[in-house]
């Protein structure tokens, strides 16, 4: 059997369907433990439009907690939501906020599109003034400037690969016990998640001379009337692996590859320092997130026990719902 796949599981009662969940198996270094964590993915009840069923989705839950107590949930997008309010009262934790960074490329672009901040009539006009002025696309680029400065790693160079294979698992070695939480990544591991027939999906070797240095799956989608982004063309750092010293090459080596593409945007969320760092002296700009990262009790204790700051925990993407959506 494979050591990363999914179940969907459903609430019946006399032949209806009032409630579902998906499961996701996956296994995780903690502690430099290797132990399978699982994820409740999209649970979703009756509860919502009937009282009657108002205790399905605890019930969902529970039985996710039955199958595997080390549980968590990644995404989620409000606090507010039903199922975060939920797992909260059941006493799961908010363990982190995964932080949100986007780096502007074309700023006429964003400004005409960016769905959030064009959300009334007089902001509409005013960034269109804005966009249309040529501030918008000055601002990109002393931003670019000001915030990346001189950096520079050397001959770091990215070469595209169909998939993923004995170099990866190489790299996985190296990095399993650098981190306090990471989700297995052998090459086993990503070829499932990230599948070699998927042709959406651009997968990177990243070498620092002749050493491979890590990874990263990226995706440049050309959007179309989408609820956040507009029209813009979308670069996302779907994943990545490197040791944390490494990490400043891997965003590096991705950014220029986006770049030299012609995206508008791009995005990416990571949760350890030192990838944050990373994205920062890319020219990277932080923006608010509601990507969060909420652990069971026996989750959360564990975790307490190898990493009480939390730290350490590398999460992005690639630990959620992956790169839908994008």
């Amino acid at each position: 059997m494979q050591n990363v796949y999914q179940e969907v599981f459903l609430a019946v009662e006399n032949g209806c369907v009032r409630g579902a969940y998906t499961f996701k198996h996956q296994e995780f270094s903690v502690g430099g433990r290797i132990m399978e964590v699982g994820m409740c993915r999209m649970p979703i009840s009756e509860g919502i439009i009937d009282k009657h069923y108002a205790r399905v989705g605890v019930r969902l839950l529970n039985d996710a907690l039955r199958r595997q107590p080390f549980l968590y949930g990644l995404g989620l997008g409000d606090l507010e939501a039903v199922i975060t309010r939920m797992v909260l009262a059941m006493g799961w934790q908010l363990t982190k906020v995964i932080p949100f960074a986007f780096k502007v490329r074309n700023g006429f672009r964003f400004l005409r599109n960016i769905q959030c901040l064009r959300s009334t009539g007089p902001r509409r006009l005013l960034l269109d003034a804005v966009a249309y002025s040529g501030l918008g696309w000055a601002g990109a680029k002393v931003g670019h400037a000001l915030l990346t400065g001189n950096v520079h790693y050397g001959p770091v160079r990215a070469e595209p690969v169909n998939e993923f294979s004995s170099w990866a698992d190489e790299i996985w070695r190296a990095c399993k016990d650098r981190y306090s939480m990471i989700a297995v990544r052998d090459s086993k591991v990503l070829n499932v998640l990230y599948p070699p027939q998927d042709r959406r999906l651009i997968r990177l070797k990243v070498l620092d001379g002749c050493r491979v240095v890590g990874w990263t799956v990226l995706l440049d989608t050309a959007m179309s009337d989408n609820q956040y982004f507009g029209n813009m063309r979308v670069g996302s750092i779907v994943d990545c692996l490197a040791v944390p010293e490494d990490a400043n090459r891997v965003i590096t080596s991705a950014v220029k590859v986006l770049e030299e593409r012609g995206v508008d945007l791009l995005l990416s969320n990571q949760s350890h320092p030192a990838w944050c760092r990373a994205l920062k002296m890319a020219g990277f700009a932080q923006g608010p997130s509601n990507f969060f990262f909420v652990t069971s009790k026996q989750l959360t204790n564990l975790l307490h026990q190898v990493d009480p700051a939390g730290t350490g925990i590398n999460l992005n993407r690639g630990d959620g719902d992956g790169p839908i959506h994008l």
